[in-house]
């Protein structure tokens, strides 16, 4: 399964995290990339943030599952490509939140539009028991059954 995350903060230029990089998620739930780890017993670490001392598990880029990219993208804004399905959040305007987003292309362009997908259809079309269908003269998608 090939996973990449890219960080999407900072510039109109995503930048991809390296397969070495490592996710450690504290006790309030909080991600943080590649921390000064001070100790480690298995996945279970401790490390160094804004001069304290936190627990948190941790897990290399490399090591991840689909599930558990799909969690730190979503929960850091980060877009996520698995199996070249792209997932992000939508840009947000005045009038409406951020949703998060499976991608697609069409198929002469070059544009990535974005459909408000769910956890379980995210996972779905990971695993390709559903598909990403769109219609051209209606110009809407659907996400249906493989």
């Amino acid at each position: 399964m090939k996973i990449e995350i890219y960080n999407t903060h900072g510039g109109h230029f995503p930048v991809k995290f390296q397969p070495t990089t490592i996710f450690v998620t504290d006790d309030l739930g909080q991600t943080h990339v590649d921390p000064e780890i001070i100790e480690a017993d298995g996945n279970c670490v401790v490390f160094e943030y804004c001069g304290e001392e936190l627990m948190g598990t941790a897990i290399a880029m490399v090591n991840l599952t689909a599930p558990e990219a799909l969690c730190i993208a979503k929960r850091n804004r980060y877009r996520a490509v698995i199996n070249d399905q792209i997932f992000e959040w939508s840009q947000m305007t005045r009038r409406r939140m951020g949703q998060w987003c499976a991608g697609f292309t069409k198929r002469r362009g070059s544009r990535t539009w974005l459909l408000p997908v769910s956890d379980v259809d995210a996972l779905a079309l990971i695993n390709k028991t559903k598909k990403l269908v769109y219609w051209t003269n209606s110009h809407r998608a659907e996400i249906i059954a493989a």
